[in-house]
């Protein structure tokens, strides 16, 4: 399956510019700035998701973020692009897999993110509302065809 089928069956994808400041002496992207670059994304990939149902408040933190660094974005990218796919959605969480590619088409960087619903009263995780449940299922579907094809 190649990127544009992927994106046609419905993965998120994209595209963050690269600042001046992101950069460190080597002339790469400094590692920390993937994880803003992912958050950045996660937030238009929520507001797309699940804004168009009025749905883009819920409250999330992060509980975990496993990121494996495979080639540096360097200076002749000013802009990255970025797919997140659903892979699993549970009670009160969900993980995401977030692929950072440089302007070559290059993947950089892969990321998996545990994402929990949360209750800013009590400070506790809580069960993920039906609605934003339903998004979420229907968009870990392409992930699951994804696996199972690079599986075999």
């Amino acid at each position: 399956m190649t990127r544009q089928d992927m994106a046609d069956a419905g993965t998120f994808r994209c595209t963050l510019q690269v600042r001046w400041a992101d950069f460190d002496q080597f002339g790469h992207v400094n590692n920390i700035k993937y994880i803003e670059y992912a958050q950045e994304a996660r937030i238009l990939f929520i507001r797309s998701r699940l804004g168009q149902f009025g749905l883009g408040n819920l409250p999330q933190v992060v509980r975990r973020t496993e990121i494996d660094h495979l080639r540096p974005v360097l200076r002749d990218s000013t802009s990255v692009d970025v797919e997140i796919e659903v892979e699993h959605v549970g009670t009160t969480s969900y993980q995401i897999r977030q692929t950072i590619y440089d302007a070559a088409g290059e993947i950089c960087c892969t990321l998996r993110v545990v994402m929990v619903a949360y209750d800013t009263s009590t400070s506790s995780s809580v069960e993920i509302p039906s609605g934003v449940r339903h998004v979420l299922e229907a968009a870990r579907q392409p992930a699951a065809i994804t696996d199972q094809g690079s599986a075999g």
